[in-house]
C-alpha cells in the first residue's frame, strides 16, 4: 500500500470516526457526518420495509387468486361458445405435457339468486367435484369439513315442511349473510336470460339447497360465487353436453405466460386457446407492478434528498478545512488525492447509512411480522401481517443508495480540486 493510499486512510478515520471518540471533540465535523448517515439510513430504512410489505401482500394476493381459479383456462376462441364434451380432448391435453397436474371440465354464467323477495346477481361455476378437488385449491376455505362431493347430493331444505330433495350448491359466505339464509335453506337460481316456455317468455327458475359455504378471505369472491355440480349447472344453462371450457392445474403456475404460448400450438388448430390466470387478472397485476414501481420511486426519491446532505455537509468541510487542503497540497498531495479522499468519504457514509437503515429495517418488519400492531393488524384481513424478503430488493437498494451517495460526492470531489492553495496560505500567512 502506497504512502498516499495510507494517508488517505488516516484522514478518512480522522474526519469520520475521530469527532465522535470523547464527548468534548464532538462538533461540527460530528453533526456534519451523523446527518447524511441518518439521511441515508432513513430512506434504506423506509424503502427495505415498504418493499417487504408490499412483497408479501402481492404474495399474498397471488396466493388467494391460484387457490381459487385455474391456472390455464381451455376455452373457445370464440367468446362464449361451448366446448362439446370430449373425453378425447382431456387426455390430449393432460398427455402434452408433464407440468399439467390436473384437467377439469366447467361451466360458468351469471345468475340471479332469489330467496322470498330477495335477490342478488351471482355467478354459477358448475364443476365436475372429483377433478376439481385436484384442480382447484377451494378445500381449505369450505364451511364445516365439507367436500366439494356434496355437490352430487340431493337433500330436503330445512326451512320447507315435507320438503322434496334438491340439488345441493355451496355459496360465498358473504352472499348468504346477504340473502338472510342458512345453511341447508333453500333458494332459487333465476336465469338472466328469459327462456320462451310453454307459458311464455319467462326465465328460469331452479330450485337448489345451500350445502355449504366458502369463505375465502376475499369479499368480492364471497360475495358473488354459487359452485354446483357440472351436471345441474349444464341443466340450469340448457348446454346439456357441452363445456364452457377446462381447467388447467400447473407444476409451476408463476410461468404461466410461457406455457400458454406453447400450448396454443396445440390447441389453436382445434379452434380453441389457453387463457392463463395472469390474463384473467390482468388489471389487478397491472395495478399492483405500477404501485410497487411508484413506491420504490418515491422511496428513492427519499435516499436521494438524504444523500443531499452528504453533499452539503462535504462542501460545508471543504470550506472548514480548506488550510488543511492546501497543506495536504503542499505536502506533496496532488488535486486527484484529493478528490480521492472526499469521493471515500461519500462512499463510506452511504454505506454505514445502508448497514443501519437494514438493520433499523429487520427489527421493524420482526416486529410487524410477529406482533399484533392494531392500526396494521385492523386493516388488513391476513394475521400475521405477510412479509416478503427479497435479496434482489436489498441488492438493489444497497448498490442504489451507495452509488447515490458517490454520486452526492461528486461535487464536492470536484471544488476541492478548485481550491487555490497559495491564496490559501498567503490568506493563512
Amino acid at each position: 500500500m502506497s504512502k498516499k493510499s495510507k494517508a488517505i486512510r488516516f484522514l478518512l478515520y480522522r474526519y469520520l470516526v475521530t469527532p465522535w471518540a470523547s464527548r468534548s471533540k464532538r462538533n461540527a465535523s460530528s453533526i456534519g457526518v451523523l446527518l447524511p448517515v441518518l439521511g441515508v439510513a432513513i430512506g434504506v430504512f423506509a424503502f427495505t420495509v415498504v418493499l417487504s410489505v408490499m412483497g408479501g401482500f402481492t404474495t399474498d394476493i397471488k396466493s388467494h387468486l391460484l387457490n381459487l381459479q385455474a391456472h390455464i383456462e381451455i376455452i373457445s376462441k370464440e367468446k362464449g361458445k361451448q366446448i362439446p364434451e370430449s373425453s378425447e380432448l382431456m387426455d390430449k391435453i393432460k398427455s402434452f405435457s408433464d407440468e399439467i397436474l390436473s384437467v377439469s371440465p366447467y361451466q360458468s354464467g351469471d345468475i340471479i339468486l332469489q330467496a322470498g323477495n330477495k335477490g342478488v346477481l351471482a355467478r354459477l361455476e358448475g364443476i365436475e367435484p372429483e377433478l376439481a378437488e385436484n384442480t382447484l385449491n377451494i378445500q381449505k376455505f369450505l364451511s364445516n369439513e365439507i367436500s366439494l362431493n356434496v355437490l352430487k347430493k340431493k337433500i330436503p331444505a330445512d326451512n320447507i315442511i315435507n320438503s322434496d330433495l334438491f340439488p345441493t350448491v355451496i355459496i360465498g359466505q358473504d352472499l348468504m349473510l346477504n340473502l338472510g339464509l342458512n345453511i341447508g335453506d333453500s333458494l332459487t337460481l333465476v336465469s338472466t336470460i328469459p327462456d320462451d316456455g310453454p307459458g311464455g317468455i319467462a326465465p328460469t327458475q331452479f330450485p337448489v339447497v345451500i350445502a355449504g359455504t366458502i369463505n375465502s378471505g376475499s369479499f368480492a369472491y364471497n360475495q358473488k360465487v354459487v359452485l354446483s355440480s357440472l351436471k345441474i349447472a349444464n341443466q340450469f344453462f340448457q348446454t346439456e353436453n357441452n363445456w364452457l371450457g377446462l381447467q388447467l392445474k400447473l407444476k409451476n403456475p408463476l410461468e404461466v405466460e410461457a406455457f400458454s404460448k406453447k400450448l396454443d400450438k396445440l390447441i389453436n388448430p382445434l379452434g380453441f386457446r389457453a387463457k392463463p390466470w395472469t390474463e384473467s387478472n390482468s388489471a389487478l397485476l397491472k395495478t399492483l407492478t405500477l404501485e410497487r414501481w411508484g413506491m420504490s420511486f418515491v422511496m428513492m426519491m427519499i435516499i436521494l434528498v438524504g444523500c443531499f446532505s452528504i453533499s452539503i455537509s462535504l462542501l460545508l468541510s471543504i470550506r472548514r478545512k480548506s488550510s488543511e487542503m492546501a497543506i495536504l497540497r503542499s505536502m506533496g498531495f496532488e488535486q486527484l488525492d484529493l478528490s480521492k479522499l472526499f469521493l471515500w468519504q461519500g462512499f463510506l457514509i452511504g454505506l454505514t447509512g445502508v448497514i443501519i437503515g437494514f438493520i433499523l429495517g429487520g427489527i421493524c418488519l420482526y416486529f410487524i411480522h410477529n406482533y399484533q400492531i392494531p392500526f396494521i393488524t385492523s386493516s388488513y384481513s391476513s394475521k400475521p401481517l405477510p412479509i416478503l424478503i427479497n435479496k434482489f430488493d436489498l441488492i438493489f437498494i444497497s448498490f442504489g443508495s451507495v452509488f447515490l451517495a458517490m454520486l452526492a460526492a461528486v461535487w464536492p470531489a470536484i471544488e476541492v480540486k478548485n481550491l487555490d492553495i497559495i491564496e490559501i496560505l498567503s490568506v493563512r500567512n
